[in-house]
């Protein structure tokens, strides 16, 4: 793999990264709730979840998924109640009364529960590993080296984690966690909508999958 390869592969997985979606709103919440250590926590699972997907495709082991299809429908059912979850989690939080009330419905108080999050974000969702044999097919032929495939697969995972926690920083920044945690209850309210919104965008996937 030539230099010039890597960084048009490099520029692909950042790309993908940096696209907005529910990792970011979940590490948005994660930070706010738990701080900048947190947030690194999330962001490194998150890295650990393209990594799982990025080396089933890379090896090719992601064909293995087409032939246990209960596998790819239960992911994506869970998937489905984990942002219902989510949903439930952040409106609840935004329509409390209280702030002790409203502790009740944070992501998570551990940082094995950020661990957590930041996996299942990533592991729940199987289309990642469309994502990634969409990108990996471009740069490298079926009789790549071993190498190679290790490259792609660590420069999936590396860039990925790498910006999650730099996002970690951003938000972590005093004044910006200040002002979010100030207006925590709409903001909490965007995200939880935000959520439902998604989790009608999911459902209908599934049904359209069960009912064709």
């Amino acid at each position: 793999m030539t230099l010039i390869t890597w960084i048009f592969l490099a520029s692909a997985c950042l790309a993908g990264a940096a696209s907005p979606g529910p990792s970011i709103a979940l590490l948005s919440k994660t930070v706010m709730d738990g701080g900048r250590r947190a947030g690194v926590v999330f962001g490194l699972a998150h890295g650990l979840g393209i990594f799982f997907y990025a080396f089933l495709v890379a090896f090719g082991l992601s064909v293995t998924l087409s032939f246990i299809p209960f596998l790819i429908k239960f992911l994506n059912v869970a998937g489905l109640v984990f942002f219902l979850w989510l949903a439930y989690v952040m409106l609840s939080s935004s329509l409390t009364l209280s702030e002790s009330d409203q502790q009740k419905f944070q992501i998570s108080n551990t940082l094995f529960g950020n661990f957590g999050s930041g996996f299942l974000i990533v592991f729940l969702n199987p289309k990642i590993a469309v994502f990634f044999l969409a990108i990996f097919t471009q740069f490298v032929g079926d009789a790549s080296l071993f190498q190679e495939k290790a490259i792609m697969v660590f420069t999936a995972t590396i860039i990925d984690a790498s910006w999650y926690v730099f996002l970690t920083f951003i938000i972590a920044l005093p004044k910006f966690r200040r002002f979010l945690q100030s207006n925590s209850r709409g903001f909490e309210f965007i995200l939880g909508c935000f959520f439902i919104v998604l989790c009608f965008f999911v459902g209908h996937n599934i049904l359209v999958d069960i009912l064709f």
